[in-house]
């Protein structure tokens, strides 16, 4: 009995490892083939990779240069031609000795700095050089402003009002008139079309597309042209702005409304009519190569009464 189970024991142990070895050798073999087969397949693709033609790799896009601002510089042919005066009025302008600019923009007068107050008396220099065959500084126009007229500019003020500039420029022999703004825009260009230039009053306040910060200011704008609506500007208080050409557009949208007059439209000189006949600018100031010096004259008007 002891026997008959030893060998059923040792059957069923027989049969059990037996098919675990099966089971192993079956297991070994199913991944063998598997292992073929990734194999294959990989050296299929490595061989249809190989037969192919390389691909091209794209060249780098060139770096695009950076864009350089290009310095605003003045035509000395054209600006000589026209003869426009343009002076400064700033002391930094005077530091870096700009053309236009002269003693005169770190001047004080009368108790006041001239480069707070001085850009209607550069604008009247500017005129009467420009427009007459003599030429003066804005020192010179602020000592006839002061003996022909009743402008009197104080300790923390002083900029020339439009009664003033009216008299002096009369005195210089030039005709003028005062103009309030225009209502609408096309009567602006006539206006302008019709003399060769005028002193306008700009503020920010009133718009601020091309000055900011400029609650009020006196500037020259001359040779109005049709075609392209723009003026050539003599901007006192700023040399990136001074002697470029602008919209008139900007001109009309900035005339200050807090003013009985918006600008003075010049419309001839009269060599018979100008009392004063001064030329000559005595002062240090940095004149542009291409002006030349005009003769010099005394003026009659301004001498001292013979006692």
């Amino acid at each position: 009995m002891r026997k008959m189970i030893a060998i059923s024991i040792s059957c069923i142990l027989a049969l059990v490892v037996g098919s675990f070895i099966i089971l192993y050798r079956y297991r070994e073999k199913a991944v063998s083939s598997q292992m073929a087969a990734e194999n294959k397949t990989a050296s299929a693709a490595l061989e249809k990779k190989e037969s192919e033609p390389a691909a091209e790799v794209p060249a780098p896009a060139p770096k695009k240069a950076k864009a350089t601002e290009a310095p605003q510089t003045e035509d000395p042919a054209l600006h000589a031609q026209d003869g426009v005066y343009s002076f400064l009025q700033g002391p930094v302008a005077w530091e870096t000795k700009a053309p236009w600019s002269g003693i005169w923009c770190e001047s004080e007068l009368d108790g006041g700095l001239f480069s707070v107050f001085g850009c209607g008396l550069c604008d009247l220099a500017s005129v009467y050089s420009t427009l007459s065959p003599y030429e003066c500084s804005p020192l010179d126009m602020y000592a006839l402003a002061r003996k022909v007229t009743d402008y009197a500019p104080y300790e923390g003020a002083g900029a020339i009002d439009w009664p003033y500039m009216e008299q002096a420029l009369q005195k210089t022999g030039f005709t003028i008139s005062l103009k309030q703004k225009d209502k609408q825009y096309e009567a602006f260009q006539k206006a302008l079309s019709e003399c060769p230039g005028a002193i306008v009053l700009i503020s920010s306040e009133d718009d601020d597309t091309y000055w900011q910060d400029t609650p009020g200011h006196y500037v020259n704008i001359w040779h109005y042209n049709p075609e392209t609506d723009q003026v050539f500007l003599g901007d006192s208080g700023n040399p990136k702005h001074n002697r470029q050409w602008i919209p008139l557009r900007y001109i009309y949208d900035a005339l200050s409304k807090d003013s009985a007059w918006q600008y003075m439209l010049i419309h001839s000189y009269n060599e018979d009519q100008n009392t004063w006949k001064y030329s000559g600018i005595h002062e240090k100031w940095t004149r542009p190569s291409y002006y030349k010096e005009k003769p010099e004259s005394k003026s009659l008007l301004m001498r001292e009464p013979q006692e």
